[in-house]
């Protein structure tokens, strides 16, 4: 339970300011007046002029009016320590002095009084006593000033047990709570970018995109051809989404202004301001806006026109430096990703400024600030369905873990969120799936596999080398790829009348022999009407469409993954960059659809947009179902995504064939029903390789026992191999869901102290046969996971679960013996 006051503090002249406190609902009230310090805005000044001198930022005109300062020792990060200590200090001794101080000790009394008689149900449930404070100033100079930094409370406490939370002086009447709060499903995040090629935003996307695993991220796109009227109605639409969003984030450049409740660049050179899309706000508040993140510079005038507006505003009071404002924003996200509320995640960024980045980035501690409405809880992302439900299952108190048990449940729960551990125990997790499935001879039935792979490994590279050696010609160059080894695939590819070809190399560069590869492509789409999909960035990359992949002819897909997740579309309609293997696998399907768009090589139309309105139209998908339960998939349940499935064998997946081979042989009559995918296999310099999973290294020692042959395999994986299993399972719709590691663990704990608590209810002589229980039943779990990995496709963690139900089980056998 935590107490509210409400602080409005008045600089009624040069002289004076007013103090008023309000808590008890407005019953009650404390009213102090204090000398104001002039000396408290010449210690701003300076340790305004130092921050701006140490991070290089453009001078404000107030410099020049703030009197003669002391130049510094030479040493800029010193003197803005400096400066910072001497700022603080001035602002606390200032507001010790005289009547001000009854507030602070009242606030004081407060925070003790509501934590020695905090309920033990409080405790019990996580709530943790402390005191917010809404503060309001009147005017720009106060609300300058570091408050966050006013020591209100008791030096024993933690900090963020008093928290001060910035809001309107003339807040309005009647904010409530968004109506869809209570949202269904996982919050959803409109991420704005202003792209600026002289600010690198390309980390605070990443850092946005951490949280897809607990919210819906998107983020607003326009394209270079837009004129600035339409990128702006854009964007106002995209915030009046009738779905709704959570939050708005903002990276990019912005500025306070006069008049017009600040402005935000949205593009290069493209700027609005809050007053000129109010009413959007409006309506997107209505539709359940709850929060805005500004990270950028001088946010002040937007956290007070949001906030007049209901919504809780994180923003930087004073300009930023891009590093600085993405130091920043990891941490806040991290903390965000595990549910915590906003006003906590900003404190214990700018903690993390403070100490762990004290000498890199000083005093940017004290720039950020939490406003909002008062009364209004910090907004936090909810936990939803079963992990929300999962609190509640605790009846009685005898159900409460004991101290070793509670250690063992917060070790394992930790264990099992570190990335290398949730990668190492999936692939020993495929490794058994893989001899289980062997074993059983439980393996898919595929007649032919749907992908091929025009490895280009190091045998092939020699071979062309040796090849061109002997007629005089330069060697192949492989970093970037050779344009002319490409188009001789390409060519003979075209021969065999391959309709779906999939390039896994970036072409963003200009390289020789770039004509000759273009033309072959484009033989290839007059011939055979194929579809060619060319790996891209997540970053718009205009070179590649212009040099050799025109759009009005060609798609294109990112090839990022994550971990051995089967990647998938955040929109998919494919408006955004979609991933590679979706995109693959949308091409097959469309390649076959009569009255889908097709490449043509004149067409004047930008091709990935007519797919994207193609795949809108709900009409054309419903008679499609192949499409239709492939966009399908973006949408799984429960938060869950879907895993490669190493479990299955390469050779029933794709196949794969050497670049040499496939130009010196004639392997393949034709390839007009596979998608291919050109890829390098791993030779010296190829960078898309990496270590191999132990379910593929099982099947590799598998076929070489089988083939009888001492020949070593590969002892790495390719990406073009992961985007081959990823096709794979899109198209046969073959979606291995993992269920969450932490709700097995839970539920584990639970089935775990509830069999405890009914074998101590029994008498000795049924206690005999309770080690077999515990055995039998973990045993059973350990077959019931491989069947049902094979039968429904889920993959349920065993490991850990296990170690969780034991603790229990030897506890109770140690009590009976």
């Amino acid at each position: 339970m935590r107490t509210v006051f409400e602080l409005k503090v008045w600089h009624k002249d040069e002289h004076s300011c007013f103090f008023l406190l309000l808590w008890d609902n407005r019953k009650k009230q404390l009213t102090a007046s204090l000398t104001y310090s002039r000396d408290i805005q010449k210690w701003y000044q300076r340790w305004r002029q130092r921050y701006y001198r140490f991070y290089r930022l453009s001078s404000p005109d107030a410099f020049s009016n703030s009197g003669r300062l002391n130049p510094g020792s030479g040493d800029p990060g010193h003197d803005l320590m400096e400066a910072e200590k001497e700022l603080v200090q001035a602002f606390q001794r200032w507001l010790g002095e005289g009547e001000v101080r009854t507030i602070q000790q009242h606030i004081q009394d407060e925070f003790v009084r509501t934590t020695q008689f905090a309920s033990e149900s409080d405790q019990e449930s996580g709530g943790q006593p402390g005191v917010d404070i809404y503060l309001a100033c009147d005017s720009d100079e106060m609300a300058r000033l570091p408050w966050e930094a006013w020591p209100l409370a008791p030096e024993f406490v933690s900090p963020g047990a008093v928290r001060i939370v910035r809001t309107a002086m003339n807040e309005p009447e009647g904010h409530h709570p968004p109506k869809s709060s209570n949202r269904r499903g996982k919050a959803r995040i409109l991420a704005i970018l202003g792209d600026d090629p002289r600010l690198p935003l390309q980390e605070d996307w990443k850092a946005v995109r951490s949280l897809k695993a607990i919210a819906k991220v998107q983020r607003f796109t326009w394209q270079p051809e837009d004129t600035v009227a339409a990128i702006k109605q854009k964007f106002a639409a995209a915030i009046c989404d009738d779905q709704g969003w959570d939050v708005l984030f903002f990276a990019g450049h912005s500025d306070e202004t006069t008049v017009t409740g600040g402005r935000i660049a949205i593009a290069p050179h493209i700027y609005l301001s809050i007053s000129e899309i109010e009413d959007h706000l409006t309506q997107a508040r209505e539709n359940g806006l709850q929060l805005a993140i500004f990270n950028s510079c001088s946010g002040l005038s937007i956290a007070n026109s949001l906030v007049d507006l209901g919504l809780q505003v994180a923003v930087m009071r004073e300009p930023i430096r891009n590093d600085v404002a993405q130091s920043f924003l990891q941490p806040l996200c991290q903390q965000l990703a595990q549910h915590t509320d906003i006003h906590t995640a900003i404190l214990t960024a700018s903690q993390r400024l403070q100490s762990a980045e004290k000498f890199a980035y000083p005093s940017a501690h004290l720039i950020p600030s939490f406003f909002s409405p008062s009364g209004i809880a910090p907004y936090r992302i909810a936990l939803v369905g079963w992990k929300r439900r999962l609190r509640k299952c605790i009846p009685t108190r005898k159900w409460l873990p004991t101290k070793l048990e509670a250690a063992t449940l917060g070790i394992l729960l930790v264990v099992s969120s570190l990335g290398s551990v949730q990668i190492s125990l999936l692939n020993w997790r495929t490794l058994a799936q893989a001899g289980y499935r062997d074993l059983t001879n439980q393996l898919p039935s595929n007649a032919f596999p749907s992908v091929l792979i025009l490895a280009i490994d190091q045998e092939s590279i020699n071979q062309e080398n040796h090849n061109r050696s002997n007629t005089n010609l330069d060697p192949m160059k492989i970093w970037p790829m050779d344009r002319a080894y490409l188009a001789k695939l390409i060519k003979k590819l075209s021969a065999l009348e391959a309709r779906v070809i999939g390039i896994d190399y970036f072409l963003n560069t200009g390289q020789p022999n770039e004509a000759e590869l273009t033309q072959a492509i484009q033989t290839s789409i007059e011939k055979n009407s194929a579809w060619y999909v060319f790996v891209d960035s997540e970053v718009d990359d205009k070179d590649l469409r212009l040099r050799v992949a025109n759009r009005n002819w060609s798609l294109r897909g990112h090839s990022g993954f994550y971990e051995w997740d089967v990647e998938l579309p955040v929109d998919p309609t494919c408006d955004l960059l979609c991933p590679f293997a979706y995109m693959l696998t949308t091409a097959k399907i469309l390649s076959r659809q009569s009255n889908a768009p097709q490449p043509v090589l004149h067409s004047q139309a930008d091709f990935q947009t007519d797919i994207s309105n193609y795949l809108r139209n709900k009409k054309e998908i419903k008679q499609n179902p192949k499409i239709n339960d492939l966009m399908t998939q973006s949408n799984l349940p429960f938060w869950m995504g879907s895993v490669i499935d190493f479990s299955i064998p390469p050779k029933l997946t794709y196949q794969s064939i050497p670049a040499h081979k496939f130009l010196n042989t004639q392997p393949f009559s034709t390839l007009e029903e596979q998608i291919v995918i050109i890829a390098s296999d791993g030779y010296e310099e190829a960078e898309d390789k990496f270590p191999i999973p132990p379910a593929i290294d099982y099947w590799r020692r598998s076929n070489r026992r089988k083939a009888d042959t001492p020949k070593e395999h590969r002892q790495f994986f390719t990406g073009g191999e992961a985007h081959a299993y990823m096709i794979n399972q899109l198209i046969s719709s073959h979606r291995v869901v993992q269920i969450d590691t932490w709700a097995i663990i839970f539920l584990a704990a639970l089935l775990g102290k509830g069999m405890t608590l009914a074998k101590l209810q029994r008498s000795n002589k049924q206690q005999y046969n309770l080690a077999l229980s515990f055995i039998s039943l973990t045993i059973a779990y350990a077959f019931f996971g491989l069947q049902i990995y094979i039968s429904a496709s889920v993959l349920i963690p065993w490991l850990l679960p296990s170690i969780i139900f034991w603790t229990y089980a030897i506890k109770t056998l140690k009590k009976r013996v």
